[in-house]
């Protein structure tokens, strides 16, 4: 997180750094397991045969899951992740950041270094950091 006494101003300031990625092949029943036990609200879906990397939210387990009425022990995590993976660089503003959320109707970015995915942030990670640190426009 921030260096003490350091405004945040980047992605890579505010980033949560404990990523928990899952294989696309997995069913969901076992990544909502994973995301409980890790006190988490989205896991990273390692890459597809393409390349791509992606992210299931515990939004997506709820709209194509449980209101889709299917059963989680029988769908792949494949089958609910959105793709492709929205990933900023480690030094985006935290301006650009919340643009591109914005933009794209998202709630949350992949900060990636090197094309590989270091880090998570979300509206509610820049929100605490604006409320606690202030904002000075750009």
């Amino acid at each position: 997180m921030v260096a003490s006494g350091r405004t945040p101003h980047t992605v890579g300031d505010i980033m949560i750094a404990n990523l928990v990625s899952i294989d696309g092949s997995t069913v969901v029943e076992e990544a909502m397991h994973l995301m409980r036990k890790h006190h988490i609200s989205s896991l990273i879906v390692k890459p597809d045969a393409n390349g791509n990397w992606g992210i299931m939210t515990q939004k997506d387990v709820l709209t194509k899951i449980i209101h889709a009425n299917r059963s989680p022990a029988s769908v792949k995590v494949s089958e609910v992740t959105t793709k492709p993976l929205q990933m900023v660089p480690v030094d985006t503003s935290l301006h650009d950041c919340v643009s591109i959320m914005t933009d794209n109707n998202i709630r949350r970015v992949v900060v990636e270094k090197d094309g590989a995915p270091i880090g998570i942030v979300s509206d509610t990670d820049v929100f605490r950091t604006v409320e606690e640190f202030g904002w000075i426009p750009e």
